[in-house]
């Protein structure tokens, strides 16, 4: 299968401290790849090196075979930034849209048909007129991927697209993330249960490549509180009113709407991902802290 990015014995330092040191990694046309670790573990560096935006100090990241800050690389890339960098907050969200597109050489009519179209796709077009100052952290996260996609690159990097935002915007994005799948190469830093379902293959990622896996299957749920049966669930009793609940990521929705609408006093305290293969009979476990603080207690 045809290589769309590829990290050949990337290392990158900022000052005395070392983000990401020897990467090799490849990832295919089409495939949805999550980068899963530690806050510092390198995930953002990686992304910001695809997109041609950092130049690493050893090795090289290849775009389709050319360097990925070469002028014909950053044609094949979008790139949604971490939070609210994306875009310009004292214009309108179409206005945005619009001065991206040209950048990358569409007309500014084209730009304002493609731009109409996305915020339409992302349920923003009543507000295209509005500047972007008003808008809540969930449409401007909206924004932000539709600002990504204005040049119809084949290659999305996506930081952590859905973090932070209220549930109808987080549906709406991940839900589009969906339908690109096949169509589109994604690689997206993540810590969310939802968005890393979506992935083919999970990198966990320290400063090196610790290992890499299929998507993960289980979300493990610490709760503390009052916790009536759950029936459907595995649920481990740790004592001192503490609970863990083990729930498939097909039903980890379903496992936040019940232990949401509960009464009493509990309450949601972490998340822990657990990604599991088997090969060759053994069973290859990685945890993901969601709370990244190196596992705990009830890991």
């Amino acid at each position: 299968m045809p290589v769309a990015v590829e990290f050949i014995n990337v290392t990158k330092r900022f000052g005395k401290l070392t983000a990401v040191e020897n990467i090799n990694l490849k990832v295919n046309d089409g495939e949805v790849v999550a980068l899963v670790g530690p806050n510092g573990a390198g995930k953002t560096t990686l992304l910001r090196m695809a997109a041609g935006v950092l130049l690493p100090d050893a090795g090289k990241v290849l775009i389709h075979g050319i360097e990925a800050h070469r002028a014909e690389a950053k044609w094949h890339v979008g790139f949604m930034t971490p939070m609210d960098r994306g875009v310009y907050w004292r214009i309108s969200a179409l206005d945005n849209l619009v001065f991206f597109g040209t950048l990358y050489g569409l007309s500014v009519k084209e730009a304002r048909r493609r731009g109409m179209e996305l915020l339409k796709v992302f349920g923003l077009v009543d507000r295209a007129k509005d500047w972007v100052a008003t808008y809540s952290t969930g449409m401007m996260r909206r924004l932000e991927l539709a600002r990504a996609m204005m040049h119809d690159p084949d290659i999305l990097l996506l930081d952590e697209p859905t973090s932070g935002i209220d549930v109808d915007g987080k549906r709406i994005i991940l839900e589009h993330i969906s339908r690109l799948k096949g169509s589109k190469t994604i690689i997206m830093a993540s810590h969310d249960p939802q968005e890393i379902e979506l992935a083919d293959r999970v990198v966990y990622l320290n400063r090196n490549i610790m290992d890499t896996l299929p998507a993960l299957k289980i979300v493990k749920v610490l709760v503390k509180g009052s916790l009536p049966p759950l029936d459907g669930y595995r649920v481990v009793n740790l004592g001192d009113g503490a609970y863990v609940i083990h729930a498939r990521i097909d039903k980890f929705d379903e496992l936040m709407r019940r232990l949401t609408s509960m009464d009493g006093n509990l309450k949601i305290v972490d998340l822990d991902v657990e990604v599991a293969v088997a090969e060759r009979n053994a069973r290859i476990e990685e945890r993901v802290n969601r709370r990244e603080r190196g596992g705990g207690p009830w890991a």
